[in-house]
């Protein structure tokens, strides 16, 4: 694909950078902000797409992207299944059904859940009380953990740009031929790591990687995007891993419908 700023003219180049960056989706042009914004980083990164984007280019047009993306996206319907391992054994698949409310609030319908939640554990009363406040326990390591993901998947728009002049970029690899490979480091704790691939041609945002720690112990995170028919990036696929308890939680986003 040739690049879209090449022009006769300012109003054309304007018109073509508007139409690329609402190509992009909510995660490409969040970064796309974030890279023209960070400085003499971005430099960089405009030399390694070969995009030609002006430092000077509105910031206010990629926010705008974002939101019509964020918007585009609460109009469709979507599944999502769970898994839940714990030491190689699959423990809970649970699918719902995520849809949004008129004010954009996310509503989510459990469709199936193996085993149920009110199966009961073998034993006696101690056991299951055992057992009970053991998964009490597990729920609340799961929940920090969620945080925890969730303090990179949402980073504010200028930490993430105090990230970005620090960043290493190349080249994407193997399956991530053809983007370019970002990798942040002490993002939110020191030694931490958030690696991000963006397509050199489309933009789009196509895979994220995570390395952290939880009560010091090694997490990670791998997550995989995909682009619907109509132009929006959404995560198609979550792998987190915990090797201290074994546990492994596998999302998956599919079936998309307005």
């Amino acid at each position: 694909m040739k690049s879209r700023c090449g022009t006769n003219s300012k109003r054309e180049l304007k018109d073509r950078i508007r139409t690329s960056i609402l190509e992009c989706g909510v995660l490409g042009a969040f970064l796309l902000a974030a890279l023209l914004l960070a400085g003499g980083k971005s430099q960089t990164v405009f030399a390694i797409f070969e995009s030609g984007l002006p430092q000077a280019m509105n910031s206010e047009q990629v926010a705008g992207a974002i939101k019509a993306n964020a918007q585009a996206l609460k109009t469709f319907t979507h599944q999502q299944r769970m898994q839940l391992q714990l030491k190689g054994d699959t423990k809970k698949v649970t699918l719902n059904q995520i849809t949004y409310d008129m004010n954009g609030n996310q509503q989510m319908t459990q469709l199936s859940e193996d085993p149920p939640a009110d199966a009961r554990p073998s034993g006696g009363r101690l056991k299951q009380r055992v057992v009970a406040k053991k998964t009490d326990e597990f729920k609340d390591m799961m929940n920090d953990i969620a945080a925890l993901v969730k303090s990179y998947t949402e980073l504010p728009p200028e930490q993430l740009q105090a990230s970005l002049k620090q960043a290493a970029f190349s080249p994407g690899e193997g399956d991530m031929a053809g983007s370019v490979q970002i990798v942040m480091r002490n993002v939110n704790q020191s030694g931490d790591s958030m690696t991000i691939w963006i397509d050199r041609t489309a933009m789009l945002y196509r895979r994220a990687s995570i390395a952290t720690t939880y009560e010091g112990n090694p997490v990670t995170l791998l997550a995989n995007y995909a682009m619907l028919p109509s132009g929006q990036v959404y995560m198609a696929q979550a792998i987190l891993n915990y090797p201290k308890k074994e546990v492994v939680v596998q999302i998956d986003n599919s079936n998309y419908q307005r």
